[in-house]
């Protein structure tokens, strides 16, 4: 288990730590690039000045006028230099002392050794005055600079890093107020664990919303599950105890001479609501779920299991071979079972089997050329036990089964009169994810 909260805190601190960290290199990057550019810029507005302070007119020696060069030129080791090589002769800054500065042959060079230890930027050109060809160079000491550019870069490095923790503050307070719904979630499932609510009535963001929209949804279907269930138990406790004490009263009144056919009807009964009970306990007790891979392959094969049951009925059959349902498998079976082994019964010669799937839905229609119901009697069809002809086999239970199974999965059953054969027309309608 992890910690949600701790996860994005660290993963935005990570964030921020390595921007702020690219961010301050390139800073450093680029002051440093300024600050050089800043520097060759003035060596070479020195350079212009001191080529203005040369006086020559060959073939004299050349003359430089002191009093137009920078005094910085003048104070020895002041980390300003200068130095004129001419055809003849060479000049260096006052500054320089005893020391040279070294001969460069690129316009710009960083990192010379210079005087003291000092270490230099060096712009180097050369120049034609009077048809002769003179070099010229000027430097100046970096190390203050670097200096100030390393300071500058510490600054903005803590600076960073006060804003980056800051941000993580703030970021964690967000964060946590952000996940605040989850922990309302959290209490409200306490209190419907302790029975204090019902669902989960909570204003919560759109993001978390299709969250407690599933919760509520599950709680509903187990809560459906329970009261099935429930029910289903009494039902089966209440509908054995009136067989069971007519059986005993049966026996006690003349033990020696037992009605074997009232006996057995007795029995018949229980056996029907034991069957129907333990069905609803069955279906209540199974998540609505699965995936019916090959509808059409089962269908065909409990119709021709009909087909030897009924022989003077013809089954016909339109379903799609790729069709796939999600729903269980054998609930399913269950469901065609019952609707087609109805439809055999009141059959005259044809049963006719349908699907269509459309976008979030699957129809299923079940339809006969038999005598058909009034319409009066569609609800009597779907309560358990109602058989409109005692003459016909069974207990008079199946049509009830597959609404209740249909139900659990939030389907729609629908009774009418068939307008292709003429009987009795079932439709079914079992909602499917797009």
């Amino acid at each position: 288990m992890y910690s949600l909260h701790l996860r994005l805190v660290l993963s935005l601190g990570a964030s921020l730590l390595l921007l702020f960290v690219v961010q301050t290199i390139i800073i450093g990057k680029e002051v440093a690039a300024l600050s050089e550019q800043n520097l060759l810029s003035r060596l070479n507005h020195d350079q212009e000045t001191i080529l203005a302070a040369i006086e020559w007119q060959p073939p004299s020696s050349p003359k430089l006028n002191s009093l137009r060069v920078p005094p910085i030129y003048q104070r020895p080791f002041s980390g300003h230099y200068y130095q004129i090589t001419f055809p003849s002769e060479t000049f260096y800054s006052r500054s320089l002392w005893d020391e040279k500065l070294p001969n460069i042959p690129e316009a710009v060079a960083r990192d010379v050794p210079g005087p003291s230890g000092q270490r230099l930027l060096v712009a180097s050109r050369k120049v034609t005055l009077h048809g002769r060809v003179i070099q010229i160079q000027t430097a100046e000491d970096i190390t203050q600079t670097e200096q100030a550019a390393f300071i500058f870069q510490r600054h903005v490095f803590m600076f960073a890093v006060a804003v980056t923790l800051g941000l993580l503050v703030l970021q964690a307070w967000i964060v946590r107020k952000g996940l605040r719904p989850l922990d309302t979630i959290r209490q409200q499932l306490s209190l419907l664990e302790k029975g204090e609510v019902d669902i989960l009535d909570i204003p919560t963001p759109m993001e978390i919303y299709p969250l407690v929209d599933e919760i509520n949804r599950l709680v509903q279907v187990i809560r459906n599950r329970m009261n099935r269930s429930r029910q289903s138990l009494g039902n089966l406790a209440h509908a054995v105890k009136t067989p069971l004490a007519i059986i005993t009263q049966i026996l006690q009144r003349s033990p020696d001479c037992v009605d074997k056919h009232q006996i057995k009807e007795q029995l018949r009964l229980i056996d029907e609501r034991v069957t129907h009970e333990l069905t609803r306990a069955r279906t209540a007790g199974t998540a609505p779920g699965g995936r019916w891979q090959d509808p059409r392959k089962d269908i065909m094969d409990i119709s021709r299991m009909l087909e030897t049951i009924f022989p003077d009925v013809q089954m016909l059959l339109d379903i799609p071979p790729d069709l796939r349902i999600t729903a269980d498998r054998q609930d399913m079976l269950e469901v065609f079972g019952n609707i087609l082994e109805n439809a055999c019964k009141w059959a005259r010669s044809t049963v006719q089997c349908s699907m269509v799937r459309y976008e979030n839905y699957v129809d299923i229609c079940v339809e006969d050329d038999g005598p058909g119901v009034s319409e009066a009697k569609f609800p009597d069809l779907i309560k358990r036990g109602a058989r409109l002809d005692e003459a016909k086999p069974g207990h008079g239970i199946g049509l009830s089964i597959v609404s209740e199974i249909v139900t659990a999965y939030q389907g729609e059953v629908e009774l009418g009169r068939s307008s292709n054969l003429g009987g009795l027309s079932l439709t079914i309608r079992l909602p499917q994810p797009k």
